[in-house]
């Protein structure tokens, strides 16, 4: 598999970067592109870091060897080698540990390092945590000079569905701002192209996060990405995690999966108590109609009210529709990554003496949905069903 030459062209205010990856299965190639806004160019990289790191799974996927036609940063080349290891040892059964090389492999950038850095931000309460915690100083010595944030159309908001971005993008510049840091759009067809089967795309989204962030280390050092589960609830394997983000890391950006310290009912209480703004405009929702905005009834809108719910801090403006017992007791299709976030809500419900009437129909959420994952019951599409108000 062959990725590159960079193409670079101009449309307008606008700046498209691409290459062609070509392979044995498809030697006519595919075309992978990202868009940034103009003004963002002079903040890009001259390496083929970012191409690698999207084609990765893909070749792993084929068992071809990768190669790119241009310069790689050696530190990225040895971290891919560990990296594919990891993998190895949790998808065997997918995944073959392929050679990846370059026309030429870069040292890493010189000079001393200024803590720069940017973050993937989808409006999410993880990632709006993130970034409250290096800006207020809560990341302690671990804090960066975070002024940049990416966010990426393509992704959870699909590339059809543009009207939802563009109101996404345009609600959470100004909030970004007012802290000090700029939103970078990007808009690319990485997972339209490779990752649109979901096992794929949650085994990849990770590789992807980190291409685009490596995508600006003409100007950031460093490149965070929210955590989504803590350390004493990790989930693997998982796209993006503690033990692999790093091995991301090339010799112009480093990786850091940020905050797996914190669970997810710190998290919101936190956002609430630094960042009311940020809480009152969070979206969190993927499942829903419109994708700027959340819907309140899909699993993850209805978690992160029960996180707000469990933490003792108020549902914020963003959740505008009430979450009964029966909307939570009527989730189903839940796969161990849904679960695993609901345990960790009952478990702090349980240990606080919460005894609302939500506890004990999460508690039915839970159980129902573990006898169903036992059993192999799937519904149509992969994907959770949305709540209804009765039970099911």
């Amino acid at each position: 598999m062959k990725i590159g030459p960079v193409q670079r062209t101009h449309d307008g205010d606008s700046t498209e970067i691409a290459v062609e990856v070509t392979s044995e299965a498809k030697p006519t190639g595919d075309r992978l592109w990202y868009r940034v806004e103009r003004r963002h160019e002079p903040m890009l990289t001259d390496t083929m870091d970012p191409f690698l790191l999207a084609a990765l799974f893909v070749a792993m996927r084929t068992g071809e060897s990768l190669h790119a036609a241009g310069g790689v940063t050696a530190t990225l080349l040895e971290n891919l080698e560990e990296f594919q290891s990891a993998w190895l040892q949790w998808r065997p059964e997918r995944y073959t540990r392929v050679e990846i090389t370059a026309d030429e492999e870069l040292p890493d950038r010189p000079g001393p390092d200024d803590r720069s850095a940017l973050q993937t931000f989808s409006g999410g309460a993880d990632s709006a945590y993130t970034t409250i915690r290096h800006v207020s100083g809560a990341a302690g010595r671990g804090a960066l000079h975070l002024t940049g944030a990416v966010m990426v159309h393509g992704f959870d908001i699909p590339l059809e569905e543009r009207g939802s971005y563009e109101t996404l993008r345009d609600r959470s510049a100004p909030l970004l701002a007012g802290q000090g840091i700029e939103l970078l759009p990007v808009t690319t067809n990485f997972r339209q192209l490779w990752h649109s089967d979901l096992s794929h795309w949650e085994d990849a989204f990770g590789t992807g996060m980190t291409s685009v962030l490596t995508l600006f280390s003409g100007r950031f050092r460093h490149g965070l990405i929210a955590s989504s589960e803590p350390y004493g609830s990790l989930l693997l394997p998982w796209g993006s995690n503690p033990v692999t983000d790093w091995m991301m890391s090339g010799g112009r950006l480093r990786v850091h999966h940020d905050a797996t310290g914190v669970d997810r009912n710190d998290k919101v209480a936190g956002l609430a108590r630094l960042w009311p703004e940020g809480a009152d405009n969070l979206r969190v929702c993927w499942q829903g109609e419109k994708k700027d905005r959340n819907c309140c009834r899909c699993e993850k809108c209805i978690r992160t009210i029960l996180n707000f719910k469990v933490s003792g801090a108020a549902v914020p403006a963003s959740f505008p529709l009430e979450v009964t017992p029966d909307h939570i007791r009527s989730l189903r299709g839940l796969s161990e990554a849904h679960i695993n976030p609901l345990r960790q809500i009952l478990t702090a419900a349980h240990a606080r003496g919460t005894e609302e009437d939500w506890v004990a129909a999460l508690a039915d959420c839970v159980a129902a949905n573990e006898d169903e994952l036992a059993r192999g019951v799937s519904y149509e599409g992969g994907f959770p069903l949305l709540a209804t108000d009765t039970p099911r």
